[in-house]
């Protein structure tokens, strides 16, 4: 399942459904599509994708400030000057969201309870890893943090292949048992 993301300054506005939208440079997500919503580092529910649309910040009115849970277009966009300086066009999400009773936390989610230090330690000199994947388990010992090594990597969006080079070295791991 795909994720959205949000900064934790945003967790009551999802929760009391204030915020029903969000608006980014990039768009990964269709309506129609379930996914999951993180914040302020843990997986506090879904959200179905309802629309997304491309939009300038022109067009930014009184209705789409409050989708996003701000009180007027002019906030939103000095917001969105701070993340999306240079562009012109971005896409508007809007979505439904469902709360968990209790947040999640996605390394238990993934991982279960397993020390993902200690799987990378035992995992790092697989012959069954790439050395890429090699590479990215000892950046990930060396900061301790998922987070962190994606941004050594080149920033959030890394997340993906330090997460996946985890699971796979997790995987290895288990078959040794």
């Amino acid at each position: 399942m795909k994720h959205l993301e949000f900064k934790g300054k945003y967790l009551q506005k999802l929760l009391s459904g204030e915020k029903r939208a969000t608006i980014r440079k990039r768009v990964y997500v269709k309506p129609g599509e379930l996914v999951y919503v993180h914040c302020g580092g843990k997986i506090v529910g879904r959200a179905r994708i309802k629309d997304v649309r491309e939009i300038g910040l022109d067009e930014i009115d009184e209705e789409i400030a409050r989708k996003e849970g701000f009180e007027s277009a002019e906030e939103l966009v000095a917001e969105l000057r701070g993340y999306y300086s240079d562009r012109d066009r971005l896409y508007l999400i809007e979505f439904d969201f469902e709360p968990f009773e209790k947040p999640l936390d996605p390394a238990e989610m993934y991982y279960e309870n397993d020390d993902l230090i200690e799987i990378a330690r035992k995992a790092v000199d697989s012959d069954a890893l790439s050395e890429e994947e090699k590479e990215v388990l000892r950046l990930f010992l060396k900061t301790g943090s998922i987070r962190k090594t994606a941004f050594r990597l080149g920033g959030l969006s890394r997340r993906g292949v330090v997460r996946e080079a985890l699971r796979k070295a997790r995987k290895i791991v288990n078959e040794q048992k």
